[in-house]
């Protein structure tokens, strides 16, 4: 079954972590699949073709999630799990988390490099601001000017998220509501507008929903 909500992040972000001369530069991006997800990966090894190892993790996917991690060379289980752990605890999807470390010349020991690679990811995803995504239904409602901030500022209040308008000869409002909550828009919609507004159903979206 497709879902219909998930946890992922909201955007790309990069952030440096040193431990013992070390650097550690974590690259988080929200991807569609595990093919975008490897195609990220390969942008990062290409930007940083000097480091010494490129760990990554990445889970992806709808009604399967693909996950899959790599320690690129780490002693195993020190570093591509510990990612994908960060990832797991937080219950995230459609993201991919790539580590590059620089060596700094002293050895940090497994239990050092597990607690590295953890803290880089933690810190990657919080820069990348998590955030809680919805599949919802997008219906554009045309109506006249004279109604449309009404219409927004109820439509808010009831808990529909509202897009940014689209001005014609008459302004387009984007509204996003749950399958099940086409009845209740659609009469938010006639008691504003008298009925004289036209709602186009435009097709399912991803949206995000919370922070």
């Amino acid at each position: 079954m497709a879902r219909t909500t998930w946890k992922t992040v909201a955007r790309q972000a990069r952030i440096e972590y040193e431990v013992k001369k070390s650097v550690f530069i974590a690259d988080v991006t929200p991807v569609g699949s595990g093919e975008e997800a490897t195609e990220f990966i390969r942008r990062i090894k290409k930007e940083f073709p000097d480091a010494r190892h490129h760990v990554y993790a990445y889970r992806a996917g709808d009604e399967v999630v693909e996950q899959r991690y790599s320690d690129d060379g780490e002693p195993q289980g020190t570093a591509g799990m510990p990612v994908l752990d960060v990832i797991r605890h937080q219950e995230l999807e459609d993201l991919v988390c790539v580590v590059t470390r620089y060596f700094g010349g002293i050895l940090l020991g497994t239990g050092g490099l597990t607690r590295a690679y953890s803290t880089a990811a933690s810190q990657g995803i919080e820069a990348a601001g998590p955030c809680k995504m919805a599949l919802l239904e997008l219906y554009h409602v045309k109506l006249d000017y004279s109604q449309s901030e009404r219409f927004q500022y109820a439509a808010k209040k009831s808990g529909f998220a509202v897009g940014e308008v689209i001005y014609e000869e008459l302004p387009i409002v984007p509204v996003y509501c749950a399958k099940d909550d086409k009845e209740k828009l659609l009469q938010l919609v006639n008691d504003i507008t008298a009925a004289r507004a036209s709602v186009t159903h435009i097709g399912a979206s991803a949206t995000r929903v919370e922070a």
